[in-house]
C-alpha cells in the first residue's frame, strides 16, 4: 500500500496514511505502465496558460498530471489564452482525482 500524496509505503492492511490523512492505493501511478493508468479529466481550462498554472499546483502536491489541448488548438499550435472556444483539459490518474479536486477547489474558495 502506498500514499498517493507523500509516496510512503505501508504494510498490507493499512488503509490511511497517518501523516497525510489520505486513502492508500495499491500502486503508485508512476510505477504502472502508462497503458495501465486510467487517466480522468479534472477540468477544462481556457488555454494553455491556465492549464500550466494548474499543473504547477498539482506538481507541488505530488499529483501526476498532463494537459491535452482541443483538436483545433493543437492542430494549429495555438497557445493564446483568449481565443474563443479554445480548451485545454487537465487529466490525472483516477486514484488522484479526489485529491486533485480538493486541492483545486481551495483555489476557488
Amino acid at each position: 500500500m502506498y500514499c498517493p500524496q507523500c509516496h510512503a509505503e505501508y504494510v498490507a492492511g493499512k488503509k490511511v496514511c497517518p501523516d497525510c490523512k489520505v486513502t492508500l492505493v495499491d500502486h503508485l501511478p508512476q510505477d504502472k505502465p502508462l497503458e495501465e493508468i486510467n487517466w480522468v479529466a479534472v477540468q477544462d481550462y481556457p488555454g494553455n496558460i491556465f492549464a500550466e498554472m494548474v499543473g504547477e499546483i498539482l506538481d507541488k502536491n505530488h499529483i501526476p498530471h498532463f494537459a491535452k489541448s482541443d483538436w483545433f488548438t493543437s492542430a494549429y499550435s495555438i497557445s493564446a489564452v483568449n481565443l474563443p472556444g479554445t480548451r485545454v483539459t487537465v487529466y490525472v490518474p483516477e486514484e488522484y482525482l479526489e485529491q486533485a479536486r480538493t486541492v483545486l477547489d481551495k483555489l476557488v474558495d
